[in-house]
């Protein structure tokens, strides 16, 4: 059976510290996960997690207080035979084994880590997941009691000053005013944030603020905790972008979800039109590069070459077609000695005879990209003068070509390409594009049925 490392590589440095990662069942997704999962249980466990966060969204549409979402969401869980995740949230109610309880939070983490890098490239879907998990974070800290709620803390290094005796005698009638349910001041710890850290308790009127510090109740304490792991969430978006290109170019994980066009058979002769009508921006520079300079570096030759293999261009065509492009600047022997071993080798007939995919966008994304190169994103590679030049030889009007740039300038890069779609066929799509050869799919496609509308 199948196992697949998982490692992160996170732009800010973090201790690893494998003994205290799955101390408690609650957790902040700061340390990221590292060892080894079975494939298919990574499989479902990302899915399973899927399904609680839809869950999540269509509760809290239903209900208003935290209390009736979270026993709405077990009730949901165990109802749609995602027990795992019932035991996980309220484990107190089940008896669960100390290993069983261990693996249960090691799955949490590595199926939230895993979404987190599939969610963290696009704005929409960012910021639903950000939802989801913000409002399941705050749930499963309801069902946390004092105790509990202490060793989180303690755990997560989340730590904050303490109202002395001596100060709380002080503002004593300032914090009786925001007091409610007949809580006793006296007996009741206070902590000191900066109020931006509860701004919610502070729009609700429901602390004492002076000079900028917010006088929290440790009955509230949970709301900086909640206002931490925002903060933490989001930043870790950052880092979660670098290891996506990495978790997509395991093909274990990549080529059950893509589909290319292996029952079609594309020829030589077919390449230039198609090259125009349907291929995305990147491959289509890539195939005038090569006619204009009958030559492509390696980085180009791999990335078109798989590219081509994927939209159905047989390995003796593929053959033909770069013998014939590289030719008129070299005799056929170097041709034959360079670089025919390349080309079936990327067809799986030399090397390792590995039947290598076509890259995905977030492996093209992160190539690295000379000035001799014409591989890699050319929305994010290109310079805005060349890449406008470029749009408007190819027809595209003004405006149209500033609504990519915009994109762009928020590095939304599939944004950007979906955009290009979009003008180039004159529809609009629900979703972007995470893989050239996918876009190659929906456009010949979309091709298709407009001409078979034509010929009823």
């Amino acid at each position: 059976m199948a196992c697949i490392p998982i490692t992160f590589q996170p732009s800010m440095k973090i201790k690893q510290i494998p003994n205290y990662i799955y101390l408690h069942d609650l957790q902040m997704y700061i340390l990221p996960p590292s060892g080894y999962i079975k494939l298919e249980e990574l499989y479902q466990w990302c899915i399973d997690r899927l399904k609680v966060l839809e869950l999540v969204n269509k509760i809290s549409k239903q209900y208003y207080k935290a209390r009736q979402c979270r026993i709405a969401l077990i009730k949901e869980l165990e109802k749609n035979d995602l027990t795992k995740f019932a035991k996980l949230i309220n484990m107190s109610n089940y008896e669960i084994s100390q290993s069983k309880k261990e693996l249960l939070r090691k799955n949490d983490s590595i199926s939230h880590f895993i979404l987190r890098s599939a969610f963290s490239l696009e704005h929409k879907k960012r910021q639903w997941f950000f939802k989801q998990e913000v409002k399941l974070f705050k749930w499963r800290l309801s069902f946390l009691n004092k105790k509990d709620i202490k060793l989180f803390n303690y755990i997560n290094g989340i730590q904050f000053p303490s109202v002395s005796e001596q100060e709380k005698q002080k503002i004593k009638k300032d914090l009786e005013m925001f007091c409610f349910d007949n809580e006793n001041i006296n007996i009741i710890n206070f902590y000191k944030v900066y109020f931006t850290n509860v701004i919610n308790l502070v729009a609700k009127r429901q602390v004492f603020l002076k000079n900028g510090i917010a006088y929290v109740p440790e009955t509230k304490v949970y709301w900086i905790i909640f206002s931490e792991f925002k903060k933490k969430l989001n930043e870790g978006f950052a880092y979660s972008r670098t290891t996506v290109s990495n978790i997509y170019g395991d093909e274990r994980i990549t080529k059950p979800y893509l589909e290319y066009n292996r029952y079609k058979y594309i020829s030589i002769n077919e390449l230039d039109e198609l090259s125009q009508k349907s291929f995305p921006l990147c491959m289509r520079l890539l195939h005038e590069a090569l006619q204009k300079n009958h030559h492509l570096t390696n980085g180009g030759r791999v990335q078109y070459g798989l590219f081509l293999k994927g939209i159905g261009l047989k390995l003796h065509d593929a053959i033909q077609f770069w013998k014939e492009e590289f030719t008129k600047k070299m005799d056929e022997r170097t041709f034959e000695k360079q670089y025919k071993y390349g080309i079936r080798f990327l067809y799986g007939q030399e090397g390792k005879r590995a039947d290598y995919e076509p890259f995905h966008c977030f492996k093209i994304f992160n190539s690295n990209v000379g000035l001799r190169d014409n591989h890699g994103c050319p929305f994010k590679c290109m310079t805005f003068d060349l890449l406008k030049q470029t749009l408007s030889n190819y027809g595209l009007i003004h405006l149209d070509i500033e609504s990519i740039i915009q994109y762009i300038k928020k590095k939304s890069y599939l944004e950007a390409c979906k955009t290009y779609y979009e003008i180039t066929h004159n529809c609009i799509i629900d979703n972007t594009f995470k893989h050239p050869n996918i876009y190659f799919n929906s456009s010949y496609k979309h091709f298709e049925n407009i001409f078979s509308d034509m010929v009823r």
